[in-house]
C-alpha cells in the first residue's frame, strides 16, 4: 500500500503509523432531477470549497446519482447515462482530482459499454492522477430502480495510494455480507455513496454503525438532502465513522454541507488484534446456512 512518506520519530526511524493515516470529507447536497450540468456545477464548486477549506483532503464522496437525481423515469436515465472511461462528469471531475491530487467517489447512471441499453446504478472512482479508475455497480437495487436498472455483480476493490478501499451504494449497506465481502478480501476502507430516506434516519445510523463494527473498518458515508418532487425525501446524516462503529463527524441535519476528518487505518489491525477478533475467531464452516435461497 503507498502512501505519503512516514515521518521520522526521534530515533529517526520511520512512524508507519502516521503512514496509515488519512484525510476524507463527504459531501451532502441536494442535486437536481435531469439536470445534468447543474449538477456538475455543484460538484465542481464543493470540490473547490472542501479543498479550500479541508486542503489535506485525499478523498471527496459524494451521494447516491449525483449527476441525475433519485426519481427519474427509465427514459431520463437512459439519458443521462455515461459510459466508463470518459463520460462527461468523469472528465471534469478527473481534471478536478488531478489539479487537487484528490481521489472522488459519486454515484451515477452507468452504461454498459457492450449492451448499450443496459443500465446501471454506479459508483464511480477517480483517482489523485484524474483517472477513472472503476464502478463498483448497485448489488442491491431498490423498490422502483428496478425499472431502469440491471443489478451489479461483485465487489471491486479498489488499491490505491491511499489504501484499498471498497465501495456501497445505499440499500448495499443494509446486507451485512457486503461489506463483509470486502473486509474479506482486504479493504481497509467502506464508502458508502447513498440516497437513504425518510423516515428512516435511526435505522441509517445504526446500520452505518454495524457495518463498520462487524467489521472493524472504518466507514465513511455521503447522503443527499431534499426531494425530487416525487414521493421521497431524504434527511442526510453523512458521516464518518471509526473502526468500533463510533461517530467521528456527521451532518445529522437536513441541509447542504461538507464533513471531514483524519482517520487512521492502522485501527483497524489494532483493534482486530486487541478485543474484536472476529476474523480469527470465524467459522466459516457453519455458515452454510448464509447462502441459502430464502
Amino acid at each position: 500500500m503507498i502512501r505519503t512518506s512516514p515521518k521520522k520519530t526521534r530515533e529517526g526511524i520511520p512512524d508507519e503509523e502516521d503512514n496509515m493515516k488519512i484525510t476524507v470529507s463527504c459531501v451532502q447536497l441536494l442535486p437536481r432531477l435531469g439536470d445534468k450540468q447543474y449538477n456538475l456545477e455543484k460538484m465542481r464548486s464543493w470540490v473547490e470549497t472542501v479543498m479550500t477549506q479541508y486542503p489535506k483532503t485525499q478523498l471527496i464522496v459524494f451521494p447516491e446519482l449525483m449527476t441525475s437525481g433519485y426519481e427519474g423515469t427509465p427514459e431520463m436515465f437512459q439519458e443521462l447515462a455515461e459510459t466508463l472511461p470518459d463520460g462527461e462528469s468523469m472528465r471534469l471531475m478527473g481534471e478536478l482530482a488531478r489539479k487537487h491530487h484528490v481521489h472522488i467517489v459519486y454515484g451515477f447512471p452507468e452504461r454498459d459499454p457492450v449492451l448499450t441499453d443496459v443500465l446501471y446504478n454506479a459508483a464511480v472512482l477517480i483517482d489523485s492522477d484524474g483517472k477513472a479508475r472503476g464502478t463498483y455497480r448497485k448489488v442491491h437495487p431498490f423498490a422502483d430502480e428496478k425499472r431502469w436498472c440491471r443489478a451489479g455483480c461483485g465487489f471491486p476493490v479498489f488499491d490505491t495510494e491511499i489504501g484499498k478501499l471498497g465501495i456501497m451504494i445505499c440499500w448495499d449497506t443494509g446486507f451485512p455480507e457486503v461489506a463483509r465481502c470486502y473486509a474479506l478480501q482486504g479493504v481497509d476502507l467502506l464508502i458508502v455513496s447513498t440516497n437513504w430516506e425518510d423516515p428512516y434516519a435511526d435505522d441509517w445510523d445504526l446500520i452505518t454503525k454495524a457495518r463498520a463494527f462487524d467489521n472493524t473498518l472504518h466507514l465513511v458515508a455521503a447522503n443527499r438532502i431534499g426531494n425530487d418532487g416525487g414521493t421521497l425525501s431524504f434527511f442526510g446524516h453523512s458521516k464518518i465513522m471509526d473502526p468500533v462503529g463510533r461517530e467521528i463527524a456527521a451532518l445529522d441535519e437536513e441541509k447542504e454541507g461538507v464533513i471531514s476528518a483524519e482517520i487512521d487505518l492502522s485501527l483497524t489491525q489494532k483493534e482486530r488484534a486487541r478485543y474484536y477478533t472476529f476474523f480469527r475467531d470465524r467459522r466459516p464452516d457453519v455458515y452454510g446456512e448464509i447462502v441459502k435461497p430464502y
